[in-house]
């Protein structure tokens, strides 16, 4: 199984540059050139949030008209630029977003590894968190299938970062308890968050956790006690996640990547099936 984690899209209006140089359309249309170039393709495409730079029905629809050339399924959860009544007039009840609940949260089962998308969003507000009901939701999800490989994806990450702001830490509420109930579910291989735009990762819950990329304006890796929060002109990614049979000794496992979007020069091929392609110096 080939999953690939596209976040933080921040589609705006036709012709406009967010921050006043980021064409996020143009940028999303790049990832979904990327995505449909990859051989083999991914089985699924998993969108971790903020969707729109401010959720609106025709700012979805554009991502819907850039989207639909996709060769793969995609489905989607809210970020906090979301706007969960716009999204449900969108996709819900779609098998982009198979639900149309207070919460927009659901599982998607057809795969491997099975899926639980989690709904973080605090509406108006930019951290997350999980409350009783989501709790209990997420919950009960996991211990339906205890023997399934799982992945729960949400928007915002549930640890700290070492940067500032939006990126500090995602969830103001419900962390802890987040934290116990995947203690309590040894299937879960892989926390995916997006939200802090650039690859972030951790152990949480006693798994892998991890936040993607975006596929638009990356925020800097910034530490310093001026607490800076900077957009840098680093290459937008996307997470490429690999259901691997024989991952390891153990057996099967989660390998996660990351693969820049870029104007590149062509590969240079060394090996193929094996066989060296390419004379080296040694």
């Amino acid at each position: 199984m080939i999953l690939v984690q596209i976040s933080d899209t921040h589609i705006d209006e036709p012709g406009t540059l967010v921050y006043g140089h980021f064409d996020t359309s143009r940028a999303l249309r790049k990832a979904v050139a990327t995505i449909n170039a990859m051989d083999p393709g991914p089985d699924l495409v998993l969108h971790t949030g903020d969707i729109a730079s401010h959720g609106s029905a025709a700012r979805y629809e554009a991502f819907r008209a850039i989207t639909d050339d996709l060769n793969a399924p995609l489905v989607l959860i809210p970020g906090n630029h979301d706007n969960r009544d716009a999204l449900r007039d969108v996709f819900g009840g779609t098998e982009i977003l198979p639900t149309e609940g207070d919460f927009l949260h659901y599982v998607v089962d057809d795969y491997p590894v099975r899926l639980v998308c989690c709904d973080s969003v605090i509406a108006d507000e930019t951290p997350g968190e999980f409350c009783t009901e989501r709790l209990n939701w997420l919950d009960q999800q996991l211990s339906a299938a205890p023997e399934r490989p799982t992945i729960v994806a949400l928007h915002h990450p549930p640890f700290y970062s070492g940067m500032t702001g939006s990126t500090a830490k995602g969830l103001v509420r419900g962390g802890e308890e987040f934290d116990a109930i995947l203690r309590k579910h040894d299937q879960v291989v892989r926390v995916l968050a997006g939200h802090v735009h650039r690859p972030i990762t951790t152990t949480f819950g006693g798994t892998i956790a991890m936040a993607g990329p975006t596929t638009c304006y990356p925020f800097g890796l910034d530490t310093g006690p001026e607490n800076l929060l900077n957009v840098v002109h680093e290459p937008p990614s996307i997470g490429v996640h690999l259901w691997l049979e024989d991952a390891s000794p153990a057996g099967p496992n989660l390998v996660s990547h990351v693969l820049p979007i870029g104007d590149w020069d062509e590969p240079i091929t060394l090996l193929k099936n094996g066989v060296r392609v390419l004379a080296t110096s040694d």
